[in-house]
This record gives structure tokens, C-alpha cells and sequence, in this order.
């Protein structure tokens, strides 16, 4: 009898655990009609998706970048106070901010290549020790690294 029960045991447990990469493999939701590749920008990690973002904006994917690599609570709050629910709208702002700003994505592309990481596995945080006033931010909802639209850190009110 105990025989028997090992071998269903490891049956059980190997259907158990071929269903959990299934689950975990279920590709994100579209946003504004826009479907995640995580293929090609990957958000297992925040300095994954922070390449991801440079990714994105070299690829001038700005509406990807907007949909799928930024914090979405800040790109739906935005999108319905600032843009009257148009994500055009946003996307036309992001891409001239970006155009008129080059040296923005140039500092971007500093803080991934030189900057040091602190957090922990629900939020993340880069900074350069010679710009101590700035930070880029990430925070992680359903097990994806979003870049977070913040100023400054949890002292923010400061």
C-alpha cells in the first residue's frame, strides 16, 4: 500500500507543478489595445524593465512604453484627468516631452548603467551619487517590474 502511494504522490506532484509555470505564463492583459510582449521587454526584474523602458523609447514605442512598461495606475489616472480618457493624448505628450528633453533619456540611460539599486521585492529604487536629488522608481504588481512616475522617495513630503 505504501508502495503504491509514493508513485501517485510524484504524479500528483509533477501535474501540480507543470500547472504553476501555466499560470505564470499566462500572457499579461492589453492596455488601450496594446498587448504585452515579454519577449522582447522583459519586466522579471526592475533593472530588467528599466532596459525595457530604454528599450521602448529607442524603438520610439512610446505607446507600449505607456501601456505596458509604466505604472498603470498613474497611466489610467492620467489618461482620464489630463488627456479627457484619450491615451493619444498621452502618448503625443510623452513622445514631445522625450523629443525636446534628449538629454532626460541620456540620464536615464546613466542610472541604469551606473546607479545603485535598493528595495526589496515590491519596490525599487536607482540613484547616482552625484545627483542625489533624483531617483528613478519601480514597483512590482502581479509579478511584473513597472517604472513609477515619483519625484522623490517615501520622505516625499519632506
Amino acid at each position: 500500500m505504501r508502495q503504491a502511494f509514493v508513485p501517485l504522490a510524484a504524479v500528483l506532484g509533477l501535474m501540480t507543478a507543470s500547472d504553476l509555470p501555466a499560470q505564470q505564463t499566462k500572457p499579461p492583459p492589453a492596455r488601450y489595445g496594446i498587448e504585452a510582449d515579454l519577449e522582447n521587454y522583459p519586466q522579471a526584474d526592475a533593472k530588467t524593465a528599466f532596459a525595457s523602458v530604454l528599450k521602448a523609447i529607442d524603438n520610439k514605442k512610446i505607446d507600449y512604453l505607456l501601456a505596458q512598461l509604466s505604472d498603470p495606475q498613474w497611466v489610467d489616472n492620467r489618461v482620464q484627468k489630463v488627456h479627457g480618457g484619450n491615451f493619444d493624448e498621452m502618448v503625443k505628450e510623452t513622445t514631445q516631452l522625450l523629443a525636446t528633453d534628449p538629454t532626460a533619456v541620456a540620464e536615464l540611460r546613466r542610472f541604469l548603467r551606473e546607479g545603485t539599486w535598493e528595495g526589496d521585492e515590491m519596490e525599487a529604487r536607482v540613484s547616482l551619487k552625484d545627483i542625489p536629488d533624483r531617483q528613478v522608481f519601480f514597483r512590482k504588481i502581479e509579478g511584473r517590474w513597472y517604472l513609477k512616475n515619483e519625484k522623490k522617495g517615501k520622505d516625499k513630503g519632506k
